[in-house]
């Protein structure tokens, strides 16, 4: 059991990094001044000064097998979502941008209020691991044409 709460907790602190690291590269930064925090972490299992922060703290999480060829619809969540491949190639595209193809242990951002869909690849399966903000609005279809479309470049 401290075996699956350490990865757990480990996974969290990862996904609240990107989304704060996310915040900042797309320009909805929070104001930290304005922040409140909860009193320091005391335990052995944090080094130095740890703060819960109060301020958007709560979350939904999604765990999905994509077949190959598999996706979701067209889709916003209103406070963002974090995305993280645990097994084989995922793949999401914001609407209006490239396929973003993504690989296990890699992890891809997708700011608040922009349409956006995640899956497979058409040949490999994917398993995500999703953190996402408030409500889903969910849109229509990703037809083959765009699931199919042009892949970006890999970095």
């Amino acid at each position: 059991m401290p075996k699956i709460r350490g990865r757990f907790v480990g996974l969290c602190t990862i996904g609240l990094l990107c989304a704060s690291f996310a915040a900042a590269q797309t320009g909805d930064v929070i104001d930290l001044t304005k922040v409140t925090y909860r009193d320091a972490i005391k335990s052995p299992y944090f080094q130095g000064t740890v703060l819960p922060v109060v301020e958007n703290s709560t979350g939904n999480f999604a765990h999905y097998k994509f077949t190959p060829n598999a996706r979701t619809q067209w889709h916003i969540h209103e406070g963002g979502q974090i995305l993280l491949c645990e097994e084989g190639i995922c793949r999401h595209q914001i609407k209006g941008g490239p396929i973003i193809e993504f690989r296990a242990g890699e992890t891809a951002y997708v700011p608040p209020g922009m349409a956006h869909w995640q899956g497979s690849t058409p040949t490999t399966a994917g398993t995500q691991f999703n953190i996402h903000r408030g409500k889903i609005t969910w849109l229509n279809d990703v037809t083959d044409a765009e699931y199919n479309g042009p892949v970006a470049p890999r970095k």
